[in-house]
């Protein structure tokens, strides 16, 4: 297998992950919903602003949701999630902060936008063919993007947003912020739903938020007598007291199981930013097989979080003599499938 042909079969597969997941919050498709997984709007942003740059289709569809279902999302988490795994994309996600910082929602967008905003000279091609050269288009450029650095044509509404359905066990999240508001707290009820217990800091790593966050969240929530604690040595360990959670919550009695998405999306676009880098674009094949088992290794802590079985695999390739870019690309594109069917 080529290195061409590994990067197409890669982005083909990423693709299809991220429009499964977009599908399942509520854009029009005909991908297979997500059963196996709670979703994590924040972190599919961040993903999509990589990988949604080689299918206009699903990038417009992202922002199209985000202007409908923007009270939804949370700008605090976002920028903790972005600046913790240190995503790239800064530029891009300020420029979507700017498109959707409208009268009514200014205050929501205003600061990340004036966050990384800037003015650049030259403009790169926003949107790529899958090969990697610049997607061609007609009519006026979009100056908000321009403004962040980016050549597109002006960006129009198409109608591809649906409500979200709550009774889907991978919209949990968002079935929360749509009960209770935008606050730690939706995500402290994901994590304990799909966890046996938990303590506050295994809670806040998992969720993107601060520990001192969750502490003083979780610690109010028991409070109300829904919630059991159990000491262990000199950790607190939270659960929800009793199945009237599941029932309330999950009505046809199937569960999603819990995915950290920021720590599984940056492994995932460390990978892809290691093989679709221009430099090696001519280099030897053992040359870019080297780049990628350096890539691999940087992300073997997101992976033994994400996909343990994966770190196996991959460190019995890693470890056989001669070639190894055929094998790797293939564990690499199960890797995927994994993140979007289980």
């Amino acid at each position: 297998m080529s290195p061409k042909d590994c990067k197409l079969r890669l982005l083909n597969r990423m693709l299809d992950l991220v429009w499964s997941q977009w599908i399942t919050l509520g854009i029009s498709g005909n991908a297979r919903l997500v059963e196996k997984w709670v979703l994590d709007p924040e972190a599919l942003v961040l993903f999509t602003c990589t990988v949604g740059r080689y299918e206009a289709r699903v990038f417009d569809s992202m922002l199209e949701w985000l202007s409908i279902n923007q009270r939804f999302l949370n700008i605090q988490r976002l920028k903790t999630i972005k600046q913790r795994e240190n995503f790239a994309g800064k530029q891009l996600l300020a420029a979507i902060a700017h498109l959707l910082m409208k009268p009514v929602s200014r205050s929501k967008w205003e600061r990340l936008s004036k966050e990384i905003f800037n003015h650049p000279s030259k403009l790169e091609p926003l949107f790529r063919l899958k090969d990697g050269t610049p997607h061609p288009w007609l009519g006026d450029s979009d100056d908000t993007f321009s403004n962040a650095g980016y050549r597109r044509q002006e960006f129009r509404q198409r109608n591809t947003v649906m409500p979200f359905k709550p009774d889907l066990s991978a919209n949990l999240i968002l079935k929360l912020r749509a009960l209770f508001g935008l606050n730690s707290r939706c995500e402290v009820i994901s994590y304990l739903l799909t966890h046996k217990e938990a303590n506050p800091t295994e809670i806040a790593a998992a969720t993107g938020y601060s520990s001192k966050t969750i502490y003083n969240a979780i610690s109010e929530m028991y409070m109300s007598g829904k919630l059991n604690k159990r000491i262990s040595g000199r950790e607190s360990l939270y659960s929800l007291r009793d199945n009237s959670w599941q029932t309330f919550l999950c009505p046809e009695g199937r569960t999603a199981s819990w995915m950290n998405w920021p720590r599984a999306f940056r492994a995932l676009e460390i990978i892809w930013m290691a093989l679709n880098n221009p430099i090696l674009e001519n280099e030897p094949i053992q040359t870019i097989e080297n780049e990628l088992i350096l890539a691999i290794h940087k992300v073997l802590p997101q992976l033994l979080q994400t996909a343990p079985s994966t770190v196996m695999q991959l460190q019995r390739t890693i470890d056989l003599p001669g070639p190894r870019f055929e094998e790797l690309c293939s564990i690499l594109c199960d890797l995927v499938g994994f993140y979007e069917t289980g």
